[in-house]
């Protein structure tokens, strides 16, 4: 069997910036051949991207350690594909340092990079409906099943966008057809970025009302002569907890607006060409996000809310099904939405002041 483009790739004999002794794309080095024929124009740096797939397997290992401790399956995962991806996407950078002029490997690289981002932000979506739980769900706008399915479904079909776009880029004939897909993934990334500020939003919404919340009930226990109900901190570093996790999303989101910069002046604009800052706003803000969604693992802080099995709706979540209501009409509630002693326990006098919470809602 003769050396052809079916293994070698096109016919690249006499064009120019190719050395005489090459006729086929892939018998290219950076020494014979003008590195506009390559996927990228630089040969990635083998050291650093074998540091970053050293990282993202040894986190990969961990997750999967932690899993027998703290039962968290769903949590772990998505966390597993996440950082299989990242390992799949590195592992691809590392042979395109050996063949750039390879497209393969350049694929492998897109395809792994571009789709694990969408796991670790499935897992924090699982992890804030068990946050909103802790805190009380009659301070969300949505119950905790509902922001895991509008965001979820959100960022399927960012991924479908970005995979379609790319799938065009990769293998379009033309510059035309290469720009389109590559509008197509950038349409992606924006609609991701928009779903994901917009989770942002509803978030800081529901932590200024459990803000407000604790407020009047501390008054309002404190009124009716009753002791303040253990805070948040009783569950030791909780807040911290929270607070990593808004900072691990807002990585992954400054990953993402990267990657719209990366893209939008297509495969070959000046972003998309330089390794510098891929790697500290691709790879250095997902191992950022990951550390941090492994270090602060949420089987540390909401374990038991992970394993239960869910048979009734809770007291809150009848406020989702049931409606607003006065403290007498039978729905439990008042007209805010503020549970009253009713909703803990129907059969008792109805008393007009809020009960004291449970603490594992605190």
């Amino acid at each position: 069997m003769t050396n052809s483009s079916a293994t070698l790739g096109p016919n690249i004999a006499g064009a120019p910036g190719v050395a005489s002794n090459i006729t086929y794309l892939l018998q290219c080095t950076p020494a014979l051949c003008d590195m506009k024929y390559a996927t990228v124009m630089y040969v990635p740096n083998l050291v650093w991207n074998e540091v970053y797939l050293a990282i993202f397997a040894s986190l990969l290992l961990i997750q999967i350690i932690m899993v027998f401790f703290w039962r968290t399956w769903s949590y772990t995962a998505l966390m597993f594909f996440g950082l299989l991806l990242e390992c799949v996407g590195y592992f691809g950078r590392i042979l395109m340092h050996k063949n750039i002029f390879d497209s393969n490997p350049f694929l492998i690289n897109i395809i792994g990079l571009t789709i694990a981002p969408v796991f670790f932000t499935a897992a924090m979506y699982l992890t804030l409906s068990r946050i909103i739980r802790h805190y009380g769900v009659h301070n969300s706008f949505l119950s905790p099943a509902w922001y895991t399915g509008i965001f979820m479904t959100a960022d399927i079909i960012s991924l479908v966008a970005q995979s379609v776009g790319g799938g065009i880029a990769d293998t379009s004939s033309n510059k035309e057809q290469s720009n389109k897909g590559v509008h197509i993934m950038v349409a992606g990334l924006v609609f991701q970025i928009v779903s994901m500020t917009f989770f942002m939003v509803l978030v800081g919404s529901f932590f200024l009302r459990v803000r407000k919340d604790l407020a009047r009930q501390r008054a309002t226990n404190w009124a009716a002569g009753k002791v303040d109900p253990p805070t948040a901190t009783h569950v030791r570093g909780y807040s911290t907890f929270v607070w990593m996790f808004a900072a691990a999303f807002l990585f992954i989101l400054i990953r993402s607006c990267f990657r719209v910069a990366e893209l939008a002046h297509g495969f070959e604009g000046k972003l998309a060409n330089e390794e510098v800052p891929f790697m500290i706003l691709e790879g250095g803000m997902m191992i950022l996000a990951i550390f941090l969604m492994t270090a602060f693992h949420p089987g540390r802080y909401c374990a038991d809310e992970w394993k239960k099995k869910k048979v009734a709706k809770t007291v809150e979540e009848r406020k989702f099904s049931i409606g607003s209501g006065s403290a007498t009409n039978g729905s439990g509630f008042y007209p805010t939405g503020r549970p009253t002693t009713a909703a803990f326990n129907p059969i008792a006098p109805q008393q007009q002041q809020w009960p004291m919470h449970d603490v594992r809602l605190q």
